[in-house]
């Protein structure tokens, strides 16, 4: 019967086993906050598809320029749909500063040196780029990694967008189309 207990007393400790503590869970504003960010997360995910939808199929190919080119046709036609798009549209205020709190917590907290070193690997804050919604991606800024820590304090995002840093800014790239859906300046301090 001692090995029972043990099993039980594993099974408590194991979420923190080997230094992993369990993510902390969202305050209710928090998860408010990301509701509503994730509501319009899944409207502009939709606006993608039936835009891609509307344009013929890429069939299965290798050939780099056709890709390129179903890609830009794909990122012109969203931004012409979303012609009256502005930099918080996504990342609305309430959005914005629940964000800014948990980058800036990030940051200057115990693990900062930790994630701006992950970000200085491509060091994209050596390149000056004003950003604008339903501009392309810069294609000479590297893709830059944000730090995993604070990925997961952040909402999860559908597979065809990505947080990016650019400089001090947070971006949400169209991984599909290359395209800034929206993005938050000086989000880093």
């Amino acid at each position: 019967m001692p090995s029972i207990h043990w099993f039980f007393l594993f099974a408590l400790v194991a979420p923190g086993f080997a230094g992993q503590a369990p993510a902390p869970q969202p305050s209710a504003e928090e998860a408010r906050v990301f509701k509503i960010f994730t509501a319009r997360v899944q409207q502009y995910i939709k606006l993608q598809k039936n835009v891609e939808a509307s344009l013929p199929a890429l069939k299965p190919t290798n050939d780099v320029a056709r890709i390129a080119e179903h890609e830009h046709a794909l990122a012109r036609k969203i931004a012409q749909a979303r012609r009256g798009a502005r930099q918080g549209d996504i990342f609305t205020e309430e959005v914005t500063r629940q964000f800014r709190r948990i980058i800036r917590g990030e940051f200057l907290g115990p693990e900062g040196q930790l994630a701006r070193k992950t970000i200085r690997e491509k060091d994209p804050s050596k390149v000056i780029v004003r950003l604008h919604v339903n501009d392309v991606y810069p294609e000479n800024l590297p893709l830059t990694t944000t730090p995993p820590t604070l990925l997961s304090k952040l909402p999860e995002l559908p597979p065809d967008l990505a947080y990016r840093i650019v400089g001090r800014d947070l971006t949400l790239k169209d991984t599909k189309a290359g395209l800034i859906v929206d993005f938050i300046p000086n989000a880093i301090p």
